[in-house]
């Protein structure tokens, strides 16, 4: 563990979730990195004060806690996160997610070294699931390493960087006027798109860096069923930054179609099965 890196704070909304919110939170807990402070948003759902209380105890870093009354999305939870937040360099969690341990250090490290970008992201690595409850434990039927460098005509077409996976800083974050709170839907993508004219976003092509989690379960985040909400944002956001028409997509839609593969992951069987 290095002491030369500057402390993060990383912005972690919740909603309705408190099982995998540990697990979330217990990912940060163990990084290598070594200043790190966690800002706890819950989007509207039933009190994790207890989760937020485990954490101190079991990990003894730092960590905020914030209560919004109502659900108000992804986009304000995010900007109220980064509000409180004490310090200048943003890291995002989903309570679904998950880092590994050395994600902080790897694209904190890459960012510092990289005068010209404004955000860094590394690696992840896609989890398929097979649960029947949105908060369940994970069950990972398949896997795929997912990431690849910035290539605008791609982006233009479909969103590859994920949420969890991103560093930047307060002045970027700033520079971009937030995230966009009158979109309850791909508002990291509008992020993005607004962020690039600023500076490079950096890929860090090193381990992988964080767990992704897509189920299956009906309404769940691996669902290529879409609404007539994200058909019409999407239709603005082309409108805003001139792309071409835009697919709805999953990030599993999007691996698939960039050319990732899934690998199955061998299921442990039980005594009565062998």
């Amino acid at each position: 563990m290095t002491t030369s890196l500057p402390p993060v704070s990383v912005i972690l909304n919740t909603q309705r979730r408190p099982r995998r919110l540990w697990h979330a939170l217990s990912s940060v807990g163990e990084q290598t990195y070594p200043v790190v402070e966690v800002i706890v948003v819950n989007d509207g759902g039933p009190s994790v004060a207890e989760a937020v209380e485990r954490y101190q105890r079991v990990y003894g870093r730092p960590i905020r806690y914030v209560e919004l009354a109502e659900r108000r999305g992804l986009a304000t939870a995010r900007n109220v996160g980064i509000a409180a937040a004490a310090y200048d360099l943003i890291a995002l969690l989903d309570d679904d997610d998950r880092f590994r341990p050395m994600h902080l250090t790897q694209t904190v490290r890459a960012l510092l070294a990289s005068p010209g970008a404004v955000l860094a992201y590394d690696t992840v690595e896609l989890q398929l699931e097979a649960v029947e409850e949105d908060d369940s434990d994970p069950e990972v039927i398949a896997t795929c390493r997912f990431g690849l460098p910035y290539e605008k005509a791609i982006f233009d077409q479909d969103d590859f960087i994920v949420p969890s996976s991103i560093v930047f800083s307060r002045g970027a974050f700033e520079a971009v006027r937030h995230f966009d709170e009158a979109l309850l839907i791909t508002e990291d993508w509008d992020f993005f798109l607004r962020l690039r004219d600023h500076g490079r976003l950096l890929y860090v092509d090193g381990e992988i860096g964080v767990d992704y989690s897509l189920r299956l379960a009906t309404g769940g985040n691996a669902s290529s069923v879409f609404d007539a909400q994200r058909r019409s944002v999407l239709d603005l956001l082309s409108e805003r930054y001139g792309l071409p028409h835009l697919e709805p997509k999953t990030f599993h839609d999007v691996a698939l179609d960039l050319g990732f593969t899934f690998t199955p992951v061998a299921q442990e069987k039980t005594s009565a099965e062998r």
